[in-house]
């Protein structure tokens, strides 16, 4: 109850009223004293010391029902997977994670109301540029209530002028590989997913649902009787059911190449196309998990005719900044492009997650009140739970609803609402859909027919982009969404080098495929292959985030690919009297590959260029998509340097014409998706390196290095050969290059998917995970008259923290898990072979490097860059013993 001060007397003058004029006690309360005086007297010190306790569990108790727990705390929620919204914790979890989150900060208790400037009411078109953004963004986090990454949002109100149209669409996130292999999801969950779906849409067509992985749609499809398959096709007729993006996975975007993940949306779209319909091939992009967003998958979805996108992990500091300019609708445009020909609108989700209590408005504690399929699990994690709809409820349960559904509204410009209405693996039994469809609908029917200016219904991805589209005039954005924060300072920026080698495997099987189809290999020929490099681009497939035995299962299924595809080529370029033999295998799918042609009984070894331009193995030219045999005892390169190339007679490291350091962070914490630093030291072994060569071939045991120059007009272009075997616990080991020339003030540039470039300016403000970027491919650093570019043959991270220096990431392994779901460290780490290749250029212009420039390669680097990631493909010979 409220006290009143109004007359003047304090809360704390509540016996006041009981005394007289006098200011005597009266009997009464005289009585009082005296009976508590006698109970004091009377307790004995054991129940005195019995009562302290008692009395600290009923304040925690009271604490427990007035505080709100906040999921995005990682000291207060374990975060699952990638939605951070359970599983919700039982009520002692919770009052132990009370009590420790009081102990840590008594102000997260009742917070002071933050002074946040609300958004402006009126935004014209403006440009955005990433880049500019993220170099003066203050990245700062006050809290913001009950968004905690926000503030208080108030609701629009809707009108027959001005109505708001209010779309939920159902989902369903599967991923295709993580804590369970991709099998193992399809048989334990997946399939029944889209059994009770298809079963659910035909009892009612109000009913709606979009669908984005093909990969498991396609293997759920092949299982279907004919009537099924038929019942599915006219849910896509009418409407009910939809694909989104349509690609084999829902990929990473920042460790994958273009290449990649061209391959990977032509395998669903052609499956959607030859099974179900031209016209279904979808328009409209859905990207609620991949952890960071490239401009690349902007492109690439407009290449293919869409019309927009959604994507939801984009940074929380940068979300806020564009919901408060009502930005978070704009046109995507590519940085080189002028006219806007590659333009596509996109739509980025306000709030935390993807999950229920995160996507019907800022209020997770009340959003979760509407996960009904959680009124058959543990409930909410704010214990307000779910209620099933009824009669007498109706009314307050959908006004609760709407209004955050309108403060929703008032975060964009168009007027209507996108409410997704799923999380990880949901629908999975017919009772579950039937308790999200069924209650929703009582709902949508109360509110359309009491509710004035509004008009809500399930619905799909298009209907919602054909609703808001052409309402407003978008701004235009520029650039990237990397690196992402989910919370606090946690960047997800070590998922950029987990599992390494895995990385590298990714890219040899890329390489084998792009030979082959230079050889003419069709699709449907090589489907197999493409499926295999198709499923690893998942956002965690090639990312290095799931658990131990999934990794080795994907390792597994690229192993395979190659060598199919090895053969495929092989057979291709083989003459009527011989057979041929891929040089560079493994025996083991998690195993450095080996020369197999420097056995005896390979005498000559045939090379195939993928490329239009000529390569060189040794001194033999190979033109462009031409074959030449050379011996097999003659290597195609050997550890070389020219005079200027220098090396410390102690290390063996390079010290001319730049600095190679080899580094470590020693941590304490971070995990398969999050970074954090710790102490920073020169890589030791035990014992001194071996030297070869003056320092072209260092090995220091774990560590093992040799230097290939090669020989180029107008430039310096070493290559490094790095086989690491990390085996030390919360090490992260990385190479650092520094050329003391350059003077880079701060700007740093990376590829985006061996496609586009991004542009960075360190900020020594911000945490030092927050300054690491993907690099699929290239690093470069510049002034007016140097450039130094690393170009890699496979994905990891990269940051620069000095001026003239380019960190590259070689391996990481952490014990502990860091609280993102995957519920383990990276510690099933093997040796891993890294190629790195340095290119050093004068500038020819003269010009310093700008934030907002756009970065270009020259056509050296561009060449150097090919003939790494397309080098010769080496086959031995073995002649055929004619028949007598």
């Amino acid at each position: 109850m409220k006290l009143s001060t109004s007359s003047g007397a304090s809360p704390s003058s509540g016996n006041s009223a009981r005394k007289n004029k006098k200011g005597k006690k009266s009997k009464k309360d005289k009585k009082r004293a005296k009976a508590e005086k006698a109970l004091k007297q009377s307790m004995s010190p054991a129940i005195k010391l019995l009562l302290i306790p008692l009395a600290i569990v009923f304040c925690l108790c009271i604490l427990g029902m007035t505080f709100v727990p906040d999921p995005t705390n990682k000291g207060f929620m374990h975060l699952r997977g990638h939605t951070g919204s359970g599983p919700d914790l039982d009520h002692g979890s919770q009052l132990r994670r009370i009590v420790n989150a009081v102990k840590e900060s008594k102000k997260r208790i009742f917070p002071p109301k933050p002074e946040i400037e609300l958004p402006p009411s009126n935004n014209d078109a403006s440009l955005i540029d990433m880049r500019e953004l993220d170099a003066t963004l203050p990245f700062d986090n006050p809290d913001g209530g009950a968004w905690k990454q926000g503030w208080d949002v108030q609701p629009v109100k809707p009108t027959k002028e001005n109505p708001v149209k209010i779309f939920v669409v159902p989902h369903s996130h599967c991923d295709p590989g993580w804590i369970k292999t991709f099998d193992d999801y399809f048989q334990s969950q997946t399939k029944h997913i889209l059994t009770s779906v298809v079963n659910a849409l035909s009892k009612d067509r109000k009913r709606k649902f979009i669908w984005a992985e093909i990969s498991y749609f396609e293997w759920w499809w092949r299982e279907q009787m004919p009537e099924v398959q038929q019942l599915t096709k006219s849910l896509f007729e009418n409407g009910q059911l939809e694909f989104v993006t349509g690609g084999w996975v829902m990929p990473d975007e920042a460790n994958t190449q273009l290449y990649a993940m061209e391959v990977q949306m032509e395998e669903g779209h052609n499956w959607i196309r030859n099974n179900i319909g031209e016209k279904h091939i979808p328009k409209y992009g859905w990207s609620i998990d991949p952890f960071g967003y490239s401009p690349t998958m902007a492109y690439l979805l407009k290449k293919y005719g869409f019309k927009a996108m959604l994507i939801q992990r984009v940074h929380y500091a940068v979300k806020k900044e564009l919901a408060k300019r009502k930005h978070l609708e704009f046109n995507w445009r590519q940085v080189w492009d002028d006219e806007g020909e590659y333009d596509i609108f996109c739509h980025v989700m306000p709030f935390f997650s993807y999950d229920v209590p995160h996507t019907c408005g800022p209020d997770p504690s009340v959003c979760c009140q509407f996960d009904f399929a959680r009124m058959k699990r543990t409930g909410c994690p704010w214990r307000k739970n779910p209620q099933a709809i009824t009669y007498i409820n109706l009314q307050e349960r959908s006004m609760l609803l709407l209004d955050q559904y309108l403060k929703k509204a008032s975060l964009y410009r168009s007027g209507v609402v996108i409410a997704p209405l799923g999380d990880d693996f949901r629908y999975q039994t017919a009772e579950e859909a039937e308790l999200q469809f069924s209650n929703y609908q009582k709902i949508f029917d109360y509110i359309n027919k009491h509710v004035e200016g509004v008009q809500i219904q399930f619905g799909t991805l298009s209907e919602y982009f054909e609703a808001a589209m052409g309402t407003f005039e978008p701004p235009l954005l520029k650039g990237s969404f990397f690196t992402y924060a989910d919370v606090n300072e946690d960047y997800w920026s070590g998922y950029y080098t987990s599992r390494p080698f895995d990385k590298s495997l990714d890219r040899k099987l890329e390489r084998v495929l792009f030979a082959a189809s230079s050889l003419g290999g069709t699709d449907e020929e090589l489907q197999g292959p493409r499926r295999a490099l198709s499923l690893f681009q998942h956002h965690d497939g090639i990312t290095g985030t799931a658990k131990d035995h999934v990794v080795k299962d994907y390792a597994l299924r690229v192993y395979a690919a190659i060598g199919s595809t090895q053969d495929w080529i092989a057979k291709k370029l083989q003459a009527d009297n011989q057979e041929l033999h891929a040089c560079w295998k493994s025996n083991d799918p998690r195993g450095l590959s080996q020369n197999l042609c420097l056995t005896a009984n390979i005498k000559t070894v045939k090379l195939y260029n993928p490329l239009e331009t000529s390569q060189w193995c040794g001194d033999v030219e190979v033109p462009g998509h031409e074959t030449k045999e050379v011996p097999s005892n003659v290597p195609c390169e050997v550890p070389s340097a020219s005079s200027g190339t220098q090396f410390d007679e102690h290390t063996g490291l390079v010290t001319e014409p730049f600095q190679e350091e080899w580094m470590v962070w020693k941590v304490k914490k971070g995990g398969a998706y999050l970074f954090f630093p710790g102490d920073l030291l020169n890589y030791q072994d035990k014992g001194a390196p071996k030297i070869q060569d003056g320092g072209l071939v260092v090995d220091a045991n774990h560590w093992r290095r040799h230097v290939v120059q090669k020989t180029v007009d107008g430039a310096t272009v070493i290559d490094f050969v790095y086989e690491t075997n990390l085996q030390n616990s919360n090490e992260e080991w990385f190479v650092r290059f520094t050329h003391p020339n350059i003077q880079n003030q701060g700007i740093f540039h990376t590829d985006l998917n061996g496609f586009n470039f991004d542009t960075h300016k360190f900020r020594s403000d911000l945490p030092l995970q927050s300054q690491v970027f993907p690099m699929p491919t290239l690093a470069s650093v510049e002034d007016a008259k140097l450039r130094m570019t690393v170009l890699s043959d496979h994905a990891q991270g990269t940051a620069s923290t000095k001026d003239g220096t380019i960190d590259v990431w070689l391996d990481r392994r952490l014990r502990q898990d860091d609280a993102r779901g995957v519920g383990q460290g990276v510690s099933d780490n093997v040796p891993t072979r890294t190629r790195l290749r340095i290119v050093v250029e004068e500038k020819i212009d003269g010009t310093a490097p700008k934030l907002l420039d756009n970065y270009t390669i020259t056509p050296l680097c561009k060449r150097m860059w090919e003939e790494l990631n397309h080098p010769l493909e080496q086959f031995g010979i073995v002649e055929k013993v004619a028949n007598a």
